[in-house]
């Protein structure tokens, strides 16, 4: 039995046959595309966010440069008063170029390793209030620290953050003559000194040797020391902005 198609049939299957193509190539070529396309718009999108997010970041960093130019700058100065965090020969040598300046006859130095510690800023107790009065009246200069005069006053005092530095404790002896004024040069010496030198005690003794008379005194130091910041690198590097090093891929 033979099976003959009609010329309506045969437009028919031939249009079926196209549709089937169409949609086939549609599905198996076509819509993979759109996929793909739509998948790259979105990385796009995501990546043009990202680059958004880079920019506004690099946008901040001549102020994040200036920034730490500032902050190294005002470093430097706090850090001038102290003294460099160093061997116990180089905090002698610093004291001894500055007495040797007084033309006095050292006899010894005896000084501590350098250890951890705190410094506490000067104030007033409030059971010592009182007993300021003399001292308050007669500084004329304004020389004493601001602690004192708002403690005096009934300010309240600030919470101060603790910080832990180096502290060396030195001695110093040297000879004078009779009736000199050596020990109070030496005091002066020290209290005009820009370095954090505090002058904990003076003791002098009247030495006999002989038919000649000389007088032994001792002053008893704390050296408040810091390992400085190296503001000149801080600073040289912070000049421009230097990509990050990325490591190769393995």
């Amino acid at each position: 039995m033979s099976l003959k198609l009609s010329y309506r049939d045969k437009v028919i299957f031939i249009v079926v046959m196209v549709i089937l193509v169409l949609v086939g190539g549609f599905f198996l070529l076509i819509k993979p595309k759109f996929q793909d396309v739509e998948r790259a718009q979105r990385n796009l999108e995501t990546k043009q966010q990202e680059k958004m997010d880079i920019d506004a970041k690099i946008s901040t960093l001549p102020g994040l440069i200036q920034s730490m130019k500032d902050a190294a700058t005002s470093i430097k100065e706090k850090q001038e008063i102290f003294l460099p965090e160093g061997m116990p020969y180089e905090n002698e040598n610093y004291v001894r170029e500055f007495l040797n300046e007084l033309n006095i006859e050292i006899n010894s130095m005896s000084t501590n390793y350098t250890t951890a510690g705190g410094i506490s800023r000067y104030v007033v107790n409030n059971n010592f209030i009182f007993t300021y009065d003399n001292k308050m009246n007669a500084d004329i200069y304004k020389e004493l620290p601001e602690e004192v005069y708002n403690k005096y006053n009934g300010v309240k005092r600030e919470a101060y953050p603790a910080a832990t530095i180096g502290v060396t404790n030195m001695t110093v002896t040297f000879s004078s003559p009779v009736n000199s004024q050596d020990v109070y040069e030496v005091i002066d010496r020290i209290a005009d000194d820009e370095k954090t030198i505090i002058l904990n005690t003076v003791s002098t003794e009247v030495v006999t040797a002989g038919e000649s008379e000389k007088v032994e005194s001792s002053v008893n130091l704390t050296l408040y020391s810091i390992y400085p910041l190296n503001v000149e690198k801080v600073l040289e590097e912070t000049d421009e902005v230097k990509p990050l090093e990325t490591q190769p891929a393995a």
